[in-house]
Order: C-alpha cells, then structure tokens, then sequence
C-alpha cells in the first residue's frame, strides 16, 4: 500500500506548522516553494488538457464557444500571467539560491542535537526556545531533530510573556501585537489537536504551556459563538487558529 502520510513542515517566517503540498503558509502567508511548484505543474497539466481538447472542435463551433467563453478566457489569460510570475520565482530559486551543503548539514547535527536533548532532559524550556531561534537565524536543519514539534509551542510561550512583560511595563499594546497574542494564545489551547509532536512531546511540554495559558486566564470573555468558532478553527488546522479570526475578534472589541 503506498505511503499516503502527509509530510509536515515548520514555516521559517512564523514557525507555524502547515503540509508541505501547500503553496503558501496558511497563516502569515510565506511562499512555499515546493507547494508552489506543484501547484503550478498541476494547473500547467491542466491547461494542457484544456487546450487539447480545444483543438478537437470544429472551427465554427470553437468560434462560438469561445464567443459564449470571453469570461473564461480572460480568466485563462490572467491565471497564466499568476502561473508565470510563480514560475519565475521557482526558476529564480533553482538558479540563484545555493543548494544546501549536506555535510555541513550533517556535522551540524552531530554537533547540536546532543546538545539540543540535553536540554530536553533538563527541561530547559528557555535554552530550547533560544537554541531554536539562533537554529531559524542560521538556517541550519533543527526540524530534523526528533523533539522539533516542541518549537511552535515554545514559540507562542515566549512570545505571550514578551507581550505581557511589555504591558507590565507600561506600554500599550498596538492592535496587530493584540491579534498575534491572541494567536498565540489559541495556538497553545490547540496542542490537544496538533499531528507535529507525539503524545510524549505533549505531555512533556503541557505544564509550560499551561502555565503560559493561565498568565493570559482572565485577558479574554468569548462568546459560546466565539468560542465554537476558534475551536472549530483548531480541530480543522491541527492546532491552529485562524489569523483572520484573531484579528476579526481584537478589531471588534477594540472599537
């Protein structure tokens, strides 16, 4: 039976979670070059078809299909010039950016991820979350390491408690930091549902994130509606929220 598990990857812009078939991430909306290429090679396929099968017809009835067709058409034509441009950046990519060094890769790994499970064992959740983000700054291959589902958690932890840290200290919060924060904050309700770590994982990193989640306790009132919503969000996205709802809920109760 063929392998139909879909392979996750972590986004480098906002260390979401998203299959790795998508053309973009779904949540800040990075290109994924891999997704895009496929993408552009399915629509390329069936452009193919369209045309073949234009070729077939009789040249007075292609006449007045394509006479009752303007619409499409030019929805042919705009859908080519979108492929087009994708294209180019794929093309731009395999020409101009270097491919990865596998050794370096390799002795990176060997070098880190002892270092990376010591801090598991310790249960140094600042270490990891740190580590992490120098890993992201350098491009090095930590996803590969067998714990890398912890990160996008760690990620929302540290993240809320800047947010709060900066209101502690007097500042007002701006509209698009309160959406992040809300984000984050069902980001981390959403780790029941999340397919990027196993339940050991979990349960490893639930009293941090719960810990994060209860500092944040009494800063929001959803509705039953609300709630559903954002919960519904989770159990479809694998633990994710919908930015725009998050945005949607701090532009209304802002107002």
């Amino acid at each position: 039976m063929a392998d139909t598990e879909v392979k996750k990857i972590i986004c480098s812009s906002c260390g979401a979670e998203f299959e790795d078939t998508l053309p973009k991430c779904p949540y800040c909306g990075s290109l994924n070059y891999k997704g895009a290429e496929a993408e552009y090679l399915g629509k390329l396929e069936s452009m193919r078809q369209d045309m073949q099968q234009l070729e077939q017809v009789p040249e007075k009835e292609l006449k007045k299909k394509l006479k009752k067709k303007q619409k499409f058409v030019i929805k042919l034509l705009i859908l080519l010039a979108a492929l087009a441009a994708i294209l180019a950046v794929i093309v731009f990519r395999a020409q101009y950016i270097e491919p990865r060094d596998a050794r370096a890769d390799y002795l990176w790994e060997k070098e880190n991820f002892p270092v990376l499970d010591r801090l598991y064992r310790e249960q140094d959740f600042e270490g990891l979350t740190d580590f992490y983000e120098q890993a992201v700054i350098e491009d090095r291959t930590i996803d590969r390491w067998e714990h890398s589902g912890i990160f996008t958690r760690l990620m929302s932890c540290r993240n809320a408690r800047e947010y709060l840290a900066l209101e502690q200290s007097g500042e007002t919060l701006r509209d698009y930091q309160e959406t992040q924060l809300l984000d984050d904050y069902w980001i981390l309700r959403g780790l029941e549902y999340s397919r990027g770590m196993s339940e050991e994982d979990k349960e490893y990193i639930r009293p941090y994130v719960e810990a994060t989640l209860n500092s944040l306790a009494d800063r929001y009132t959803f509705t039953a509606e609300e709630e559903k919503k954002f919960e519904d969000s989770l159990r479809n996205n694998y633990g994710y929220p919908r930015y725009e709802d998050c945005k949607e809920y701090i532009t209304k109760y802002n107002e």
